[in-house]
């Protein structure tokens, strides 16, 4: 792999980072930004992203929703203050700058990694001056085909930065199950080489379980902590938003798939070997045998627990003579056989 994540002391040692986005849903309420932040670390998000706009440098005044979004847009002011309160508390705190001026504000703040939204993942501009910055660079692909994917890497690798990581996205809110096609996740790892996450915008968790299972290096969830604030923040994206018990599902269960999944090497637990004797079958006699017979299925049977001859062995000792009487249902011994 062309970048190593665990190389990265903030980053989870061997299971998929978590970012909460809180994207806009706080509605540019700065309190509500902050209880968002606190709550998202609380329930295990490894990461609590932001986004940072100025709304006139990236839509069009006549756009329908541009004064919506622009009532949500945070200050430059109050940025800094969640920022700063966020670092002092050890909380990871990042962003998804949409213009230069939101990028160099992000960055005074030294984050983990820069997020691009699949919506400028072919802003060339944006995109190189947020990799000269030389940190771990988090592109949405969501609405871009492989040949978009190779013209992010050739930037990113142009200016000189490695540290890329590629989500899969469908841009669509909510995205339906049927069009989530994580098998993308595998594709983008095997043709890039970069590690590559999951930026999940389907309702629920089951998305994103199975794409913590596919060994992804990140899941990114919308996080809310009340999703009837969608009646006061339309334009936000609560209805597609995790709540904070849901969140500390999501962390359990990456923490347990590196448990679940082990390693390639086939081999019995502890447990197992304890209990192979009581577990497999034995050979005994099924019926006297007499000294001088042959061993057949006829004369024995395979019981729990092994207690001479395992069951596995059968084909080394089917058709051998039995050297003396065997009652029933005693064990069968190799000692018992002319081998």
């Amino acid at each position: 792999m062309k970048f190593n994540l665990r190389d990265q002391s903030f980053w989870p040692a061997n299971r998929a980072a978590i970012i909460a986005e809180i994207g806009i849903n706080h509605g540019g309420d700065e309190a509500l930004a902050w209880e968002m932040i606190q709550t998202a670390h609380r329930h295990g998000a490894d990461f609590v992203k932001l986004q940072s706009y100025i709304t006139k440098e990236f839509l069009h005044e006549d756009c329908a929703y541009f004064e919506s979004i622009k009532s949500m847009e945070l200050s430059f002011e109050a940025q800094k203050r969640l920022f700063k309160k966020a670092k002092e508390m050890g909380i990871n705190l990042a962003s998804t700058p949409f213009d230069f001026n939101s990028a160099d504000l992000v960055d005074e703040f030294e984050p983990p990694f820069f997020k691009v939204a699949s919506m400028d993942n072919d802003n060339v501009p944006l995109l190189r001056y947020i990799a000269q910055k030389g940190r771990i660079v988090i592109v949405s692909c969501g609405m871009a085909n492989l040949s978009d994917v190779q013209k992010i890497v050739k930037i990113m690798e142009e200016a000189g930065n490695n540290k890329l990581i590629l989500l899969h996205c469908i841009a669509d809110y909510p995205a339906k199950p049927e069009d989530l096609n994580l098998s993308i996740i595998n594709l983008l790892k095997q043709t890039f080489g970069y590690p590559v996450g999951f930026s999940d915008h389907s309702c629920g968790l089951l998305g994103s379980f199975i794409a913590a299972s596919l060994g992804t290096a990140v899941i990114e969830k919308h996080f809310t902590i009340d999703k009837s604030l969608a009646k006061k923040y339309p334009d936000a994206d609560h209805e597609i938003s995790i709540l904070p018990e849901e969140l500390r599902c999501l962390r359990e269960f990456c923490e347990m798939v590196p448990v679940m999944t082990g390693n390639s090497q086939k081999g019995f637990t502890e447990n197992e070997a304890a209990k192979e004797q009581e577990i497999k079958r034995g050979l005994y006699a099924r019926r006297d045998i007499e000294g001088g017979e042959k061993i057949s299925l006829e004369n024995t049977i395979l019981l729990r627990p092994v207690r001479g001859i395992q069951a596995a062995l059968w084909d080394e000792v089917s058709d051998k003579i039995v050297k003396r009487r065997i009652l029933r249902h005693q064990p069968i011994l190799f000692s018992d056989l002319n081998l």
